[in-house]
């Protein structure tokens, strides 16, 4: 039997085995009130033991709205009480199943936030009731549901996402630094609710186990190769040209002198690169790369618009490194492109640019100009009609009067003109001598012509002259490793390496039941192969077992060893470090304290950043950020200043500072500080900033335009919070137009956590009328009047209203089209409270009193990402827990408008909490 088809049954033998509080939005009320409802007893005596009030609070207030002859959003509550509404039902004696629980959190996040009932009820509940209510209906859901049915069970088994797969092998074989990806033929992890770690999205196929040996194969070739394959450090000068321009050279080039980097390497011919290295380097390992440039040109004399290159950022060259046998066109991108570092280039004299960097073995070196202009072609129509001056020769040489490059272009005159052309190529063909047979395009764009247009060409351009290369340096490999590739390893041996190898495969713990069968593969193929070939297969059979492809294989509370993989993965995005593991090995991490401690540890670490990134991804839907595009025509910039990529950097440091700093969850709401560099601080309207770098900004109050007010005495900041940062609306549009419903709902989902119901099957969807002659606020009022829409859209609409005021990539703006047909946007709104905004800053003041419900979706959120459960009632409860907890902490219920619980301690609570560890 071959071996690949011992571990694969293997595997699947060894799978089969392994299957067997808040307060409403009413500042008035104080702490002390809060205190005193807290403490106080009802006329039964049964004080907050008594759900009855709870109970008769719905009857009396929700269920004309919600009830048999009326369910506004789909939601009949009538079935949650007692036919009886005097009828007494003690908590005690009562156990909500899951559904139930369901129904009764979603009416405390409507108490919460202050939506229920309406403003417009006829029936209105004092602000003593609904703060009655909230404590008493929280007091039940912290409650755990019942063990005896196990309704509310979880899946134990998770297995490791794409990218927690891929860190742990790496860490295994010591490839930390690989640049090649073995899971690249993986398919997407799927996600629910934006989150790639549920346990029921992350299944196991036939064709992913197939994935898994394929992949398994090459992490180990790699390891082996970079073991093996040593070879002695020397270093090499390159000099100009270095690598030859088969067809559009650059006429400005110097041969012995220089090269140049014009554009953008989104264009054919965008990198320059070093063709002796074409087949790429003979050895992985770390080598020192040395550029001498320098920027020129950088202030150029054409039009802004025509390159769409801002003339005072600064050049900026890229180091790339790709796969020399899936590259092609080194000139061209590549999906196995990777960059290993950038430079901003000097304008003045040559300097020398350096950087030691990781490359594998085949992977080749080319130089890239990243913010340059892109499409350089495409703009030679607009830089011949308005900057004919600069291209005498390109014009007299190689662009006739009769094309319509040319600025004395006559479209009646120009017909005729071609066709005597064409004709008299016609005759010099049939006779023997040169000819332009493709026409008058052809012309432009031969060799000389590009050449001729480029030695003209004064854009901007990066000017390499020479490069030095020297490496790779010298690798230990680890020692499970070092088993693979020595030749005189006996049986024992080898034996021993497979239980080390598998141990920490394991994470820390592995049972003798779970190693025999690799033991046993081991065993059994020695009789074919020798024991190196033998001790492969069974780390093969290791990298897809399920002890390592799985978080965990059984239910209940979590083990020391269980604990720390959890923290790190959730931390790190990968396997506990030998730190973690002495604590879980001595049981000292299952002290809060030292779990704590851990935490903290792990979150200085710069691994954390993989922390930061995912949560942010998930939770904020950052992951659509680039899956639909704008306009390059509309927003050059986008692209041009890679405005894609500060903006996502925004976010991660904005969200990296606060967990840092513990801010107040009112910090996502309001800040007065965020992360730009120049690209984006224009595109804000913020004060000039210099660079490309990141750096942190103060914000200020300023004039949001005639239309937008800030009467409400706030920021008035069209910035500060996620609600300004331009990742967030870019992700939350379409890269053509904005909806109100879409941001609307993003807020509800991602930021409150009380997302809305789906809309009725029956409902046609909103298409945006790009005339103008219709604005979406009118399409919506229509939309309205439908009664099955009504209860979703009061909340939704108004929300998204204020975001309006920023268009697809985050810009600000005051009208919709533009020309004569524009109309004036109006930003304001009325929320279910029946408070009212008129802009984005009055907005954020109003959301200021949802703290409470905002505390509440991130510790939600935070829960999920660690242990891959979703809507589970008793990580509900947790979580209701955890935030009560911290309002006893201060002697009683916190108030909405004072949080007191700051975002690095909602996640260290949850590390801390039971759901945690289960």
């Amino acid at each position: 039997m071959r071996p690949s088809t011992w571990i694969r049954r293997l595997s699947f033998a060894i799978l089969a085995v392994a299957f067997g509080l808040s307060l409403p939005a009413i500042s008035s009320i104080c702490t002390a009130m809060a205190q005193e409802i807290a403490n106080e007893k009802d006329e039964k005596g049964q004080g907050n033991d008594d759900f009855s009030s709870v109970q008769k609070f719905v009857a009396t207030y929700c269920v004309d709205c919600h009830g048999p002859e009326l369910q506004e959003a789909d939601r009949r509550f009538d079935q949650l009480i007692p036919s009886d509404p005097n009828a007494v039902q003690s908590v005690s004696s009562q156990v909500l199943d899951s559904s139930e629980r369901e129904h009764w959190r979603e009416i405390l996040d409507r108490l919460n936030s202050g939506d229920m009932p309406p403003s417009d009820a006829d029936k209105q509940p004092t602000d003593q009731e609904r703060l009655r209510t909230i404590k008493r209906l929280t007091d039940q859901l912290i409650r755990k549901s019942s063990t005896n049915d196990g309704a509310d069970a979880q899946p134990a088994l998770r297995r490791l996402n794409k990218s927690e797969y891929d860190r742990s092998v790496r860490s295994l074989l010591g490839l930390e630094e690989m640049l090649a990806d073995p899971t690249a033929s993986f398919s997407p992890d799927e996600k629910k609710d934006g989150f790639s770690t549920v346990a029921e999205s992350l299944v196991i196929s036939d064709f992913l186990m197939n994935r898994y040996l394929d992949a398994a194969d090459q992490y180990l070739a790699a390891a082996i190769d970079i073991a093996t394959r040593q070879t002695d450090s020397k270093s090499t000068n390159f000099q100009a040209p270095f690598f030859r321009e088969n067809n559009v050279g650059d006429g400005l080039n110097r041969d012995g002198e220089y090269q140049h980097i014009r554009e953008n390497a989104s264009d054919t011919g965008g990198y320059l690169w070093l063709q002796d290295l074409r087949k790429g380097v003979p050895a992985s390992g770390y080598y020192k790369i040395r550029v001498r440039a320098t920027a020129i040109n950088r202030i150029h004399p054409y039009k802004d618009w025509i390159l769409d290159v801002p003339q005072v950022d600064p050049l900026v060259m890229s180091i790339v490194a790709a796969d020399a046998k899936q590259s092609k066109n080194p000139k061209t991108n590549h999906a196995t492109d990777r960059v290993l570092a950038e430079f901003v280039i000097s304008d003045e004299e040559p300097k020398w640019y350096e950087t030691e960097a990781w490359i594998d073995r085949g992977y080749l070196l080319k130089f890239g100009y990243p913010n340059g202009p892109r499409r350089i072609k495409y703009q030679r129509h607009s830089l011949m009609y308005h900057h004919r001056e600069s291209f005498p020769r390109f014009l007299t040489e190689h662009v006739p009067v009769f094309s319509d490059m040319h600025p004395d272009y006559d479209k009646e005159k120009a017909p005729p003109m071609v066709e005597k052309f064409l004709a008299e190529q016609e005759e010099l063909r049939k006779a023997g001598k040169p000819y332009a047979v493709f026409g008058v395009d052809h012309l432009l764009h031969t060799n000389e012509a590009w050449r001729t247009f480029y030695s003209e060409y004064k854009g901007p351009r990066i000017r390499v002259f020479e490069i030095e290369f020297a490496g790779p340096s010298k690798n230990e490999p680890l020692p499970a490793v070092a088993a693979l590739t020595n030749k005189k390893l006996t049986d024992e041996q080898a034996k021993i390496a497979i239980k080390g190898f598998a141990t920490r495969a394991a994470r820390g713990k592995l049972s003798d039941e779970k190693l025999q069968p690799i033991i046993d593969l081991y065993t059994s193929a020695r009789q074919n192969i020798s024991v190196g070939e033998a001790t492969k297969l069974a780390y093969k059979a290791i990298l897809c077992s399920p002890f390592f492809i799985y978080h965990r294989t059984r239910s209940g509370k979590l083990d020391d060893f269980e604990l720390a993989s959890r923290l790190s993965f959730f931390l790190t995005g990968g396997p506990p470090d030998d730190e973690l593991l002495r604590v879980a090995k001595d049981g000292s991490i299952s002290d809060s304290k030292t779990l704590r401690k851990q935490a903290q540890r792990l979150l200085k670490q710069p691994e954390s950043k993989t922390f930061i990134n995912s949560f942010a991804n998930a939770w904020l839907r950052l992951s659509k950020l680039g899956t639909m595009l704008p306009n390059f025509d509309e927003h050059p910039g986008y692209y041009n200043e890679r405005l894609e990529s500060a903006m996502r950097e925004e976010t991660m440091s904005f969200l990296a500072e606060a967990f840092e700093n513990d801010r107040p969850v009112g910090w996502l709401i309001d800040a007065d500080t965020t992360f730009v560099n120049a690209p984006l601080a224009r595109l804000y309207g913020l004060p000039a900033v210099d660079g490309l770098e990141m750096r942190q900004v103060k914000l200020s109050g300023r004039k949001m335009g005639p239309n937008v007010t800030n009467a409400s005495g706030g920021s008035g900041r069209l910035r500060g919070g996620l609600l300004g940062q331009a990742s967030i609306l870019t992700a939350s549009a379409n890269g053509i137009d904005t909806s109100p419903v879409t941001r609307g709902v993003w807020v509800l989902e991602c930021l409150l956590g009380t997302p809305p119901s789906p809309p009725p099957p029956d409902i046609e969807p909103l298409e945006p009328d790009t005339r103008g002659a219709v604005t979406i606020r009118e399409q919506l009022k229509k939309h309205r009047d439908v009664v099955s829409c009504q209860h979703c859209h009061r909340r939704i609409d108004p929300l998204g209203f204020a975001l309006e005021t920023f268009d697809e990539i985050g810009r600000t703006r005051e009208f919709y089209g533009e020309g004569k047909g524009k109309t004036l946007i109006e930003t304001g709104g009325e929320l279910p409270t029946g408070e009212t905004f008129n802009d984005i800053a009055q907005l954020r003041k109003l959301l200021l009193k949802q703290t409470s419900l905002i505390e509440r979706n991130l510790a939600t959120k935070l829960l999920i990402q660690a242990t891959g459960r979703i809507d589970d009632a008793n990580d509900a409860a947790d979580v209701l827990a955890i935030l009560r907890n911290v309002a006893n902490d201060k002697g009683g219920l916190k108030t909405a408008t004072k949080p007191s619980l700051g975002i690095r301690e909602i996640l260290l609570r949850v590390i801390a909490s039971e759901a945690f560890g289960h």
